[in-house]
């Protein structure tokens, strides 16, 4: 009896052990996210910059002490298309006027899974700002790290930002849209991560639904590179693959983007006009057209 419960135990904790494996979220060493705890021993450090890129009545409640507001909304238009990037001028100007300069390191939270801060990570990104880390886990795991909350505005001096061109790599327009899925040999992906609701209600035809909620584990972290490239790769995407990511006004869409990025998937575009601009006029499908996979049961 005692050997089988000497067993048992061992059993058990090598399932724990197991687990505790197949659940590890830190970004060590990554390009584009960082762990909280990084965080909290970079903050006071020449040229660093905590983003605070939720609401601005969030913001305004409490927010890492130092932190500048800037959320995605003040880099994207309200029309014609709800949500696009606006012009490189007035990202300068925006920049600018928060302080950022050209030479800011950058780390981004949110209080959304990662959705404002990723938008804020691509749009800067996408404009040349190579030093911008979305954190993981957000003001979640900036207040487990026990960093100091303030309702005080911080007053940077204004810079004068330079931003680059758009990189044509990570952006795909609405023409470029027309013509992809109009061409019934095209081996582009196409990866709508709303949800299921609004998937059913129409869709950008020859789209997969990949809901950007099944990037985080219960906790409200990322998933690793290791399970995103998993479940990705589960319904048929390779690392080489070309995919483009959208959702309403792709905001959401950037979240998987990043994760993407991560996981080691090497040709990933967003449409930036999304569902607001596609569905305005252009062909789409509905729940009972449909005849592409859907990973709604994907792990």
């Amino acid at each position: 009896m005692k050997l089988k419960k000497y067993i048992m135990v061992l059993s058990l904790l090598f399932v724990v052990l197991m687990f505790a494996s197949c659940t590890q979220t830190a970004y060590t060493q990554s390009n584009n996210i960082i762990e909280p705890g990084e965080v909290k021993n970079e903050i006071g450090k020449a040229q660093i910059i905590v983003v605070d890129a939720r609401s601005k009545e969030d913001y305004d409640k409490g927010h890492i002490k130092g932190a500048i507001h800037l959320e995605p909304s003040e880099l994207s238009t309200t029309r014609p298309v709800l949500g696009k990037l606006r012009s490189k001028e007035d990202i300068e100007k925006v920049l600018s006027s928060k302080g950022v300069s050209n030479e800011s390191i950058l780390f981004v939270y949110d209080n959304n899974g990662g959705v404002n801060a990723s938008r804020v990570w691509w749009t800067l990104k996408g404009f040349g700002h190579e030093q911008i880390k979305v954190i993981n886990k957000g003001e979640k795991g900036l207040l487990e790290e026990k960093i100091e909350v303030s309702l005080e505005v911080p007053t940077l001096a204004k810079t004068t930002y330079v931003a680059a061109d758009f990189n044509d790599g990570m952006i795909v327009e609405l023409e470029e849209m027309k013509i992809i899925t109009s061409d019934e040999n095209s081996q582009v992906r196409i990866i709508d991560v709303r949800s299921t609701a609004e998937y059913d209600e129409g869709a950008i035809p020859k789209a997969i639904l990949y809901p950007h909620t099944k990037n985080l584990y219960t906790d409200g972290a990322f998933k690793s590179g290791k399970n995103i490239y998993l479940s990705y790769n589960d319904f048929g995407l390779d690392k080489d693959d070309p995919i483009i990511l959208y959702c309403k006004t792709s905001f959401r869409a950037t979240q998987t983007a990043v994760l993407l990025e991560e996981a080691g998937f090497t040709n990933v575009k967003v449409y930036d006009g999304a569902w607001e601009e596609w569905s305005k006029d252009m062909p789409q499908e509905k729940k009972e057209e449909k005849q592409v996979t859907t990973t709604q049961d994907a792990s």
